[in-house]
């Protein structure tokens, strides 16, 4: 049986891997207290006693505004730990799965979905710190594959064991009656975390290198997030256009996904997926 670490295990994408191929594969999680990765002795040690066949590294510092009040301390986990992982992958011939972030694509001034090959250069600590781990961690163990991920949500959020996401923010404003506002000027793929965690299995085989990993998208945030109102039942009433945020630099964070289609992925568009949530929350929503 082929033998899968993850790094992150009670994170929001982590916790799920885990849950979801508990059966078909033999799982390890990896939190904090079991491996510090940012340690190059405890982490080999780890890891070489577990010596997994593929290593999907989902851990990191990605709250953006952190980033950039404390980039010392977010650097060492976002790249140094990266850099650390691949070496000892390479050393026991481990695949490394990293987990990248749309938000390198920040202040790109492309008007079209991006495309894994563009140049860029974010102006931001997360977006560069995330670009220098895609290099670091390639150099190190040439059998990565970085995938860009874009802003995830769940319905099956667990209050108070993790961040909200999307969904979880909507619904609690919806209950509480208050007001939420989302800007007319931000376009970015938004996808269902399930539909990452079940294409992955696609990926523990697919050629090495960075692939844009996420649903298709060509409707503004507010758009969407009124459409999973309607899907849910839940009317907007409570929901107001931002019209300020991002006017005179619109942001465009969509992703072309051409890539990963060649290889048999298939993503929900961020529309049609907010749409499924809706419904499935209109009916269950707890």
């Amino acid at each position: 049986m082929v033998k899968i670490g993850v790094t992150g295990a009670d994170g929001f994408l982590g916790s799920r891997i885990l849950r979801f191929y508990q059966d078909k594969f033999d799982m390890t999680g990896y939190r904090h207290t079991d491996m510090d990765f940012t340690d190059p002795e405890e982490a080999e040690a780890v890891l070489k006693k577990d010596r997994p066949d593929i290593l999907i590294h989902t851990a990191a510092v990605s709250d953006v505004g952190a980033c950039e009040q404390d980039p010392e301390r977010s650097e060492k986990v976002n790249v140094d730990g990266v850099r650390i992982l691949a070496k000892i992958c390479r050393e026991i011939g481990a695949r490394l799965i990293f987990c990248s972030s749309d938000q390198v694509y920040v202040g790109n001034g492309e008007r079209e979905p991006h495309r894994e090959e563009e140049r860029i250069a974010p102006p931001t600590v997360y977006g560069r710190q995330k670009i220098r781990a895609e290099e670091l961690a390639l150099k190190a163990q040439p059998d990565t594959v970085a995938l860009r991920l874009s802003w995830m949500f769940a319905v099956d959020f667990r209050e108070g064991q993790e961040h909200g996401n999307l969904i979880s923010t909507v619904c609690k404003a919806r209950e509480s009656g208050d007001r939420i506002r989302y800007p007319v000027y931000d376009l970015r793929s938004i996808t269902d975390v399930w539909e990452v965690v079940e294409n992955l299995e696609i990926m523990f085989q697919a050629p090495a290198g960075i692939y844009n990993f996420g649903s298709e998208n060509d409707r503004s945030t507010y758009e969407v997030v009124k459409e999973f109102l309607e899907s849910a039942g839940a009317g907007s009433e409570n929901l107001e256009k931002n019209e300020e945020a991002f006017r005179d630099h619109p942001r465009n964070l969509r992703m072309n996904i051409e890539k990963v289609k060649k290889l048999g992925v298939r993503f929900l568009t961020t529309e049609e997926a907010l749409k499924k949530a809706g419904t499935r929350w209109k009916h269950d929503p707890a």
